[in-house]
């Protein structure tokens, strides 16, 4: 990061919400040059991708620079600590940001709510759970997610416990689908 931007002019760039909720600016970091931050930070593999519902600008290329650099072992992810974690597994991670990668045996959607079950039982299986509103946004933006099933998916975010390992999704870019 030193290498990218100290003693550089730097220029913010907003792509949706500009603050999370500590105050933090939520901003693409560009160099004098038009050179992206943190798409070098990507590339080169010392980062990962985290986004916002509120905030998706650039989410998918910056996905696609993650894909490439977590494919060749660059940076972080050379290091078991940032492996990309299986479904069976992500009991072991409540707590923590996480990608976990399984095929999805049931997909429902109960009162209103979305779920993404990756194991036979759903009471302690890894789940992934998208709220009402959240299933309204997919489907405005031509997605559903009962069509999740029998799909091999990559999820991403922070688990938590909850009938098991559950991400809560709140955004499309969190799924990604690995295999037809």
């Amino acid at each position: 990061l030193a290498e990218l931007a100290q003693n550089r002019q730097l220029t913010l760039a907003y792509g949706g919400q500009q603050r999370d909720r500590h105050g933090r600016e939520l901003a693409h970091l560009f160099d004098a040059e038009g050179g992206w931050i943190q798409g070098a930070l990507l590339a080169g593999g010392w980062a990962r991708v985290y986004g916002f519902a509120d905030n998706r600008a650039l989410l998918g290329r910056m996905l696609e620079l993650e894909d490439a650099a977590r494919r060749a072992g660059r940076g972080i992810w050379a290091d078991a600590y940032y492996a990309v974690r299986p479904a069976p597994e992500a009991e072991r991670y409540i707590g923590r940001f996480e990608l976990i990668e399984g095929e999805v045996l049931e997909a429902a959607i109960v009162r209103g709510r979305g779920y993404l079950n990756f194991g036979q039982d759903w009471r302690s299986d890894f789940t992934a759970s998208l709220a009402p509103k959240v299933v309204k946004r997919f489907a405005a933006e031509g997605l559903d997610p009962l069509a999740y099933q029998g799909r091999r998916l990559r999820v991403r975010g922070w688990i938590k416990s909850f009938n098991g390992a559950m991400i809560e999704i709140t955004h499309p870019e969190q799924i990604e689908v690995l295999a037809e």
